[in-house]
């Protein structure tokens, strides 16, 4: 519905295309794995996409009008499966980099709301699909969480969240086995799909139990290192476990088979892992030349609300503690691949120096860092990630009866990945959006308090 609203507001304000537009000559790649196809044609009637394909294949309608793309690429609509909308600062930046959909895992519905009503009212946004606050059990352990007792309260909370009109649901933390359980089937009766960042339930638990996505890739050596002594503290914690942990063990074979079984997908989040770690300065060389920090963002991020992925006080050993960390993550990655467990493309923005929008296109890359193939990096952020949101007849693929939803790029992002930095135009619903003027929103963010209720 927000798409729906955003494209016709946008449609008032006079940034209009004809019923039927032909988009000729591109290098179509349709975020379904297939082979790209050269001089290709993509026919959009209002919102929907009605042809995709070679243009010798293409009905082209006499008075359609015809954008020429010969020299272009063009790829569906990005889909950032991590956000956090409720500490978003500028979300127009999303669609500015091409970013089309998100999947808010965890605010308020009044924030969902507040972004909804701006969309209405012509503001930039992404299809938003909120998978409504986090599910944890005895007491909520974040601010944004809701708890329950036990297995015996999941209905009652899941009907409430049916009736604030979820996407879907996300365990959290302190969701243990039984109550876990008792979210998958709950949900999955309704057609929802549940992902989680998990703890007192371990990610094979959770894999066996039927869950759909398992997100940050460090959650899974939870169950495969040494926890840290309880000397370490914060952000390093999760460091220290990850650095330690053999990959070539018995443990993390086992954990790999079954979640490669159970066909449960990955979102690694490979940014939250690194960019805090980086710092300000080292971040910023990563948008060198294609995107603007603003410095609301900088100001927000310096912020004392951010303190629990801070690195202050590091020594130099702790750097290289999360070095190595890091390293385990990536080899953790590769190894998913290897075995085709689904991975998918999210970013936890706006964690620290994760810039909405520009930090999912710098996640494909580190995905391609880690063994992802270009092709398989951009199916993690389209069709593949569509399937995970069981929206894949909506969003995600370039083909007949999606939401017309697409990024122009100016070179070959299969070659290179970094290519796709280089974007030409975004369509929201067959609606060419207005960047430059998205770009002045974007930069001139400013800096507001943390959304806590």
């Amino acid at each position: 519905m927000i798409g729906l609203v955003y494209a016709l507001s946008i449609l008032a304000k006079g940034i209009q295309t004809p019923q039927e537009t032909v988009y000729a000559g591109a290098t179509l790649i349709d975020g379904r794995g297939s082979v790209p196809v050269t001089d290709s044609v993509v026919i959009v009637k209002g919102r929907r996409i009605v042809f995709a394909g070679p243009r010798n294949a293409a009905v082209i309608p006499g008075a359609a009008n015809v954008v020429d793309l010969r020299g272009k690429w063009l790829i569906p609509g990005l889909i950032d499966m991590h956000v956090h909308l409720d500490e978003d600062i500028s979300p127009s930046a999303f669609p500015l980099f091409g970013v089309t959909s998100v999947r808010d895992v965890g605010s308020r519905l009044v924030t969902i709301q507040k972004l909804r009503a701006l969309a209405a009212h012509g503001e930039a946004m992404p299809r938003i699909y909120w998978m409504g606050r986090n599910i944890d059990e005895d007491k909520p352990s974040w601010w944004g969480a809701v708890a329950v007792k036990g297995p015996e309260e999941v209905p009652a909370l899941l009907e409430d969240m049916d009736k604030q009109g979820v996407d879907g649901v996300k365990l959290y933390t302190d969701a243990g086995p039984r109550v876990s359980r008792a979210v998958i089937q709950d949900a999955h009766k309704r057609g929802w799909p549940v992902t989680g960042h998990l703890q007192r339930t371990r990610p094979g638990e959770a894999s066996e139990l039927g869950i759909d996505n398992l997100e940050h890739v460090f959650t899974l050596f939870n169950e495969l290192g040494k926890p840290a002594p309880k000397s370490v503290t914060g952000y390093l914690r999760g460091f220290v476990t990850a650095a330690s942990t053999d990959l070539t063990a018995t443990s993390a074979r086992k954990l790999i088979s079954t979640l490669k079984s159970h066909g449960t997908a990955v979102t690694p989040t490979l940014s939250v892992s690194l960019m805090p770690v980086l710092g300000e300065r080292n971040s910023a060389k990563v948008y060198d030349g294609w995107a603007t920090m603003p410095p609301g963002w900088s100001k927000f991020w310096k912020s004392s609300y951010w303190s629990f992925i801070s690195t202050a006080g590091w020594k130099s050993s702790d750097y290289a503690t999360a070095q190595r960390a890091y390293g385990n993550y990536k080899q953790m990655v590769r190894l998913l691949e290897a075995e085709r467990v689904p991975i998918i493309a999210g970013t936890d923005t706006p964690a620290p120096w994760v810039l909405p929008g520009a930090g999912l296109i710098h996640e494909l890359e580190l995905l391609v860092d880690a063994g992802l193939t270009p092709m398989s990096a951009i199916q993690a952020a389209t069709g593949r990630a569509a399937r995970v949101l069981k929206r894949e007849g909506d969003v995600g693929t370039i083909q007949a009866g999606r939401i017309a939803d697409f990024v122009i790029l100016d070179a070959d992002p299969l070659s290179d990945i970094k290519s796709m930095r280089r974007i030409q135009d975004v369509y929201v619903g067959g609606v060419r959006l207005d960047r430059a003027g998205f770009h002045t929103k974007f930069e001139s963010a400013k800096e507001p308090p943390p959304g806590k209720p």
